[in-house]
């Protein structure tokens, strides 16, 4: 006859009169509540260095010397889950503060997160966290601050499911793996965890990895290894030290790179900020139609527009814009926008004109003109579309054209690049993103 007594956690089996007890080894949950309401705060470092690699004309890789310097502050509370795997992990976060300072061999670019960008909703996707802000949509870079590797929303979904005993090793589920690092496209994913202390109720964890695939069409391969720590009593993981090396090969839309990235982060109950129920209580489980768009705002011409996320801003001079959308790793269309002298207030270059331009610029690359006419638009803003259908490279062609004039005379115009096989996956992008133009106010 056997009698178990569980005291405290630990199991003590005892077998028959007389015999010793044996102690099993003592297990713990490294979990946080489902229904977490406290508000934690997280203050992030990272510091990266390594090469990226830019194509020349001679098709060589150019690698230049990069150095990468972040940190964030922000607050955040856990959002109820909206369905299983990634879908179960949403939170709401405000954003105190977030800086980098990027320097590419003798360049270096300073940039802070936007003073309107404070509340954010950041949501599980298989394909890494989506972030957004609730009433407007963020500029890329931005988004680009905001979004660091070893994400502590992202860390929770790494952690065991079931309780574990010291020095117990579990393997990571592919889509929370996948999540974690960012990729895309996975094609191989081994990422576990391990147990490797226990301590006045202190728990450290050992992580380690290596996820393979593609990202924003570029081949992509990433590994990691890094500690963190929970707090058992409390049900709170609460740091994080990690190594991450990232290869990546030049894409449409980005450059190359091999980089190895620090981070670090501290995370607990925050002292003084709490984010109320009134504050989540209406945020929905399925993203606005608003929130996946980004802004462009134009350094140079004081315009603005807005895309969806398929868009990268590729090239920006003060001569012209370049923009190009991918979709699922391929290049669909490239967008070029570029500055046209004023006409006088109410005016703007006749629709002869440029079409007469238009066909000049094509060339023998011309077939006909599909379409053109007004685009009718409630903005105030004159623009006028033009169609053109030919080949390049041997590749069938469309060229979409838009000449935008506003009321007082400033003009832009726009030429979305796509192949002929492509125009349904463009699906009328070129036109929404055109419509939401506008001439920002011209300073004194």
């Amino acid at each position: 006859m056997r009698l178990y007594i569980v005291m405290a956690g630990v199991l003590l089996v005892i077998a028959g009169t007389g015999s010793s007890p044996t102690l099993l080894a003592q297990s713990y949950s490294l979990r946080e509540p489902l229904a977490d309401t406290r508000t934690l705060q997280v203050t992030a470092q990272v510091q990266g260095q390594g090469t990226l690699k830019t194509p020349t004309q001679e098709k060589k890789d150019l690698d230049l010397p990069l150095e990468v310097q972040a940190s964030l502050t922000f607050y955040e509370r856990r959002l109820p889950s909206a369905g299983r795997d990634e879908r179960a992990w949403r939170s709401f976060r405000l954003y105190d503060n977030a800086r980098s300072n990027i320097k590419v061999k003798n360049q270096v670019t300073n940039l802070t997160l936007s003073s309107l960008v404070r509340e954010v909703i950041c949501e599980g996707q298989r394909e890494g966290l989506l972030q957004y802000a609730p009433k407007m949509p963020m500029r890329r870079h931005d988004l680009d601050l905001i979004t660091i590797p070893g994400d502590p929303l992202a860390l929770l979904a790494l952690l065991p499911s079931s309780d574990v005993e010291l020095e117990e090793t579990w393997k990571v589920p592919d889509w929370a793996a996948q999540m974690f690092v960012g990729i895309e496209a996975a094609t191989s994913v081994e990422m576990s965890g391990k147990l490797i202390a226990a301590k006045d109720q202190i728990a450290t964890i050992e992580f380690k990895g290596k996820v393979a695939g593609a990202t924003i069409g570029a081949l992509t391969e990433v590994s990691i290894k890094g500690t963190a720590t929970f707090d058992i009593a409390n049900q709170l993981l609460t740091s994080l030290k990690m190594e991450q090396l990232e290869k990546r090969s030049v894409s449409t839309v980005s450059p190359g790179m091999e980089v190895t990235a620090n981070v670090s982060w501290q995370r607990k109950v925050s002292p003084s900020v709490t984010i109320s129920e009134n504050q989540i209580a209406n945020i929905p489980f399925d993203l606005p139609e608003i929130s996946k768009l980004l802004l462009f705002k134009s350094k140079h011409w004081n315009i603005s527009l807005i895309h969806d996320r398929n868009w990268y801003v590729f090239q920006e001079i003060p001569e012209v814009a370049v923009l190009r959308m991918v979709d699922n790793g391929s290049l669909i269309s490239q967008c070029n926008i570029a500055k046209i002298g004023s006409a006088a207030p109410g005016q703007h270059v006749a629709p002869e004109k440029f079409e007469s331009d238009i066909k000049a610029s094509l060339g023998e690359s011309l077939s006909s003109i599909v379409d053109k006419g007004v685009v009718e638009v409630n903005s105030g803003n004159y623009i006028y579309r033009v169609v053109a259908s030919g080949s390049a490279n041997g590749l069938e062609m469309v060229w979409i054209y838009y000449l935008c004039a506003a009321e007082d005379g400033r003009q832009v115009s726009f030429v979305f690049a796509v192949e002929g096989n492509n125009i349904e996956i463009l699906n009328s992008r070129d036109l929404s993103m055109v419509e939401s133009i506008e001439f920002e106010p011209v300073g004194p």
